[in-house]
């Protein structure tokens, strides 16, 4: 089972750092909980992971979240329901995601509350990580991604770059629609390749496994440089 062997990993010292090599792949039923805002629910990246990962023959994948607009990992912590949902839901993977946390102030929340549900995480048995996210157009993406991995290392916390695949998706096409029309929250083509960096971490799989599920908004073209985007931020950041 996952969970134990998760468990004997960290006992060893070495199961949650993003610097040491990940966990096996998962073989048996996989439990996902999402904890997050506003970041997560835009499209519903939870269902789009659960969906790509059928798609994919994995039908044992299995999500729940717990989304409120503008919440921080604070927030969630003194609410209490996904502390609840994670105490008594058996998951094998908690995925967490704060604001965009570009600003060194914020960074030490993430990193301080990233740490607090982490432990908790352990403390049942699952494996907690971070879901990398954006700032607003004309933000400071950069800067997010750094606290992001900086906390994700205090934590001893796996790492789920999607703020970094959105860079390397504007590197390779500047022009990528990856916002929605409030150029903050993801559109269609941001939360897909958000939920494909997860899905293809979270399984250990290749990124050209899992389906487009936006066939008539995501170009065949567009879907290439996505998943290639993906698949360069997995290859710098991605550990389970």
């Amino acid at each position: 089972m996952l969970r134990s062997l998760a468990g004997a990993l960290l006992a060893l010292g070495c199961a949650s750092n993003p610097t040491n090599p990940s966990p096996p792949p998962p073989t048996g039923p996989v439990k996902l909980l999402f904890l997050g805002n506003s970041l997560t629910y835009t499209w519903d990246v939870p269902a789009l992971v659960a969906q790509m990962a059928d798609a994919a023959g994995r039908h044992d994948l299995t999500v729940k979240s717990v989304t409120y607009d503008s919440y921080a990992l604070e927030d969630h912590w003194s609410y209490g329901i996904g502390r609840g949902e994670l105490e008594s839901g058996n998951y094998d993977f908690v995925i967490l995601q704060q604001g965009p946390s570009t600003l060194a102030s914020s960074g030490v929340q993430l990193t301080q509350w990233a740490r607090t549900w982490s432990d908790d995480a352990r403390a049942h048995g699952t494996r907690p990580g971070l879901y990398v996210v954006w700032p607003p157009s004309g933000g400071d993406l950069d800067a997010g991604i750094a606290n992001y991995e900086a906390a994700a290392r205090a934590a001893n916390a796996a790492l789920y770059p999607a703020g970094e695949a959105w860079r390397e998706a504007w590197k390779l096409d500047p022009t990528m629609p990856l916002y929605g029309p409030d150029q903050f929250h993801p559109g269609q083509h941001g939360a897909w390749l958000a939920a494909l960096v997860i899905v293809s971490v979270v399984l250990d799989r290749p990124v050209t496994d899992f389906p487009n599920t936006f066939p008539a908004q995501i170009t065949p073209s567009q879907e290439s440089q996505l998943r290639e985007a993906a698949r360069l931020a997995i290859a710098r950041y991605g550990h389970r």
